[in-house]
């Protein structure tokens, strides 16, 4: 007995909590599957954590036997739900403890017994623990081979992508580290970007865990995720009727809000690009008019009176820059001014795609992704644009803009 826990009264009696909550897809309008994880026991009218259960079954040896006890809790009230359909079943494993253990087949057993096809058990490893990488590939091998699906949960970004080429995934979980704030921190939604595209290359779904709120379940979509997992689509609960009517309603809910949202975006992005196009247009007439020796004294009227502007210039139709780069930036704090400061005339831009898009896909106009600018180490977006001058020179207007602070 350790903390006055009866580690093996627990496992005789099998007395195991177990709760659910739903991973689900928007776009499908359906719960895809459930992850299943142990929360405790209770003996004797008193309650006991599993973090306190498995102290004490460590001084015990009895490890495995309750990470087998709450695996059997969890099939167990799984099955009830269980039609042979296409939901899929998450179960979290320990491989700390696994690995003692590999090639017991234990949890084949189990998932035979109450007649669950191994094709919706998905064995869900976190990134964080695992130690040795032998055994890891032994226990995946074994099992993929008579049908599971194996997740891998990056739980704190970048850290331990190597273990993906060791696990070589089915399933991609992107843990609350990365989905936290991740509806206004451009920063994580460049690691989910990342993390999703190299999914794609290794024909892995990816889920988006930690979702709390609207905000976050909507920009995951946005960004890529083909599922959805947290609070805000219901806690971990027991499987009932009222769990999955709950979870319907609030699926049904946010296809409604992303559809919404799809939409303002699209009549946005039509707005933003004839405004442009507008205030372009008006300033390549002024630039039309004048001598390239004229140009700079120009770009400071342009770049006093549009305030979102944060760079101006102009290139050649090889790509050489003809002006200064005009920008709002005097006083950059000297650890960024070693790395970004503004392009100086003569400087080649022909391998910049704002340039090289432009003249070799034959456009007349190019709009760039987000990317950091080298001028003043912001989010920057350029547009560029052809225009002829006066001397029947042609001649590329470049605009950089923060897209975070534009307010045309």
């Amino acid at each position: 007995m350790k903390n006055g826990i009866d580690i093996k009264k627990i496992l005789d009696s099998a007395v195991m909590e177990v709760k659910f909550q739903p991973i689900l897809s928007v776009i499908r309008k359906s719960v895809i599957g459930l992850d299943g994880v142990s929360i405790g026991a209770t003996l004797k009218d008193k309650f006991f954590s599993l973090d306190e259960m498995f102290i004490s079954a460590e001084t015990s040896n009895l490890e495995i036997d309750l990470d087998r006890l709450s695996r059997k809790k969890i099939i167990e009230d799984f099955n009830t739900i269980y039609s042979d359909d296409e939901k899929l079943l998450f179960i979290s494993i320990n491989m700390a403890v696994i690995a003692k253990f590999v090639g017991s087949g234990t949890i084949l057993d189990l998932v035979n017994k109450f007649n669950i096809n191994p094709k919706n058990v998905v064995l869900e490893i976190y990134e964080n623990n695992i130690d040795d990488v032998e055994v890891l590939q032994q226990f995946i091998n074994s099992y993929r081979s008579k049908g599971f699906l194996v997740a891998l949960t990056i739980g704190s970004g970048f850290a331990n992508l190597d273990k993906i080429s060791h696990v070589e995934p089915d399933i991609i979980k992107i843990g609350e580290a990365i989905t936290k704030d991740i509806e206004k921190d451009f920063y994580r939604q460049e690691i989910f970007k990342s993390l999703v595209n190299l999914s794609k290359k290794i024909s892995a779904l990816v889920v988006a865990d930690g979702i709390n709120i609207e905000e976050q379940a909507i920009i995951s979509m946005e960004l890529g995720a083909d599922m959805l997992q947290g609070d805000y689509f219901g806690k971990y609960s027991s499987l009932n009727n009222d769990f999955f009517k709950s979870v319907e309603e609030k699926i049904q809910y946010i296809a409604s809000r992303y559809t919404k949202y799809k939409k303002e975006q699209i009549e946005l992005e039509q707005l933003k690009h004839k405004q442009y196009d507008d205030i372009l247009k008006g300033i390549i007439q002024e630039l039309s008019v004048i001598k390239e020796d004229k140009f700079n004294l120009k770009l400071k009227e342009i770049i006093n009176k549009y305030n979102d502007f944060e760079c101006v210039y102009l290139l050649d139709e090889t790509g050489l820059q003809v002006s200064d780069t005009v920008t709002r930036f005097k006083n950059m704090i000297s650890q960024k001014a070693l790395m970004f400061k503004p392009a100086k005339r003569g400087t080649d831009h022909s391998l910049k795609k704002y340039y090289y898009f432009l003249k070799n896909m034959g456009l007349s106009k190019y709009v760039t992704e987000s990317y950091i600018s080298l001028a003043s180490g912001n989010l920057c977006i350029t547009i560029s644009e052809k225009f002829e001058g006066i001397e029947n020179q042609n001649y590329i207007l470049c605009v950089d803009f923060n897209p975070n602070y534009i307010n045309l």
